[in-house]
């Protein structure tokens, strides 16, 4: 604000200080702050990290494909492109839920990936510090990581490392070895 009268203003200042508060960088969780994604997986309480998701919907159509893929579902159309869509209780071993699941989970990575899981529960943000390490944490390799969140806690999903053995899967290759 320049500190003179609202009413001494011109219409061309107004709009460059609206149009500027959108080009601002939003606040992200703050410093030493983690955000996390609340999920219900086959009946287990999980979370992911949000910075490895490019974002989470409510489950489309998904049209299967025939595949040798363990965990594959098939394909669908997002954000105007296709891309493969896997049950991710399958790929962390988990047992197969009674229905199918109404959510996905769209990976963050060079060639996204969608993940059919149960239930989302919300967003949460937690202090860093609440997050651990126990190689005892799940039944997957992909869930060593804990999250303390409120009273309870989680077992947290490392999506890259479940997205590099969905690519391993697929016979495709690591990006991060090219």
């Amino acid at each position: 604000m320049t500190g003179t009268a609202p009413g001494s203003r011109s219409a061309a200042e107004l709009r460059r200080e609206f149009d500027s508060s959108f080009a601002a960088p939003l606040p992200g969780p703050g410093e030493g702050r983690e955000s996390l994604i609340a999920l219900n997986v086959a009946g287990e309480a999980l979370a992911v990290r949000t910075l490895h998701l490019a974002g989470v919907a409510k489950r489309r159509r998904i049209v299967p494909v025939p595949t040798h893929v363990a965990g594959l579902l098939g394909i669908a159309a997002i954000r105007g492109g296709l891309l493969p869509v896997y049950d991710l209780a399958a790929i962390l071993g988990l047992p197969a839920p009674a229905g199918e699941g109404s959510w996905l989970m769209l990976t963050g990575a060079e060639t996204p990936i969608g993940l059919v899981f149960d239930e989302f529960e919300g967003q949460v943000e937690i202090e860093r510090a609440c997050l651990y390490e126990s190689a005892g944490s799940g039944s997957s390799q992909h869930l060593r990581l804990m999250a303390r969140i409120g009273a309870g806690r989680r077992a947290v999903i490392d999506i890259p490392g479940l997205v590099a053995e969905v690519r391993q899967r697929a016979g495709l290759p690591d990006p991060a070895k090219e």
